[in-house]
């Protein structure tokens, strides 16, 4: 009986572990921009926008206005 609660409890947070996520934008040294649900950590990633997101929605949505990549990928030669 005593086992039982623990691995239920497991379980649980396993299981409701997306309804409680972070979410960041970030942008990768290529100039990509990500929305993760792990905090960026690391000389490669900058954050972008506010410094955390509660939903994958509301980040996605400030995306569109903060990284705005552009459509033809710039090739050497070929002024911008």
């Amino acid at each position: 009986m005593s086992y039982k609660f623990p691995v239920l409890t497991v379980i649980l947070f396993a299981l409701a572990d997306p309804a409680f996520a972070n979410w960041w934008i970030v942008r990768a040294a290529d100039e990509k921009c990500l929305v993760v649900d792990i905090e960026p950590s690391g000389k490669d990633v900058t954050k972008v926008g506010k410094d955390v997101y509660q939903t994958r929605e509301q980040a996605e949505a400030d995306v569109k206005g903060l990284c705005k990549e552009s459509s033809a990928p710039s090739t050497p030669g070929n002024p911008e």
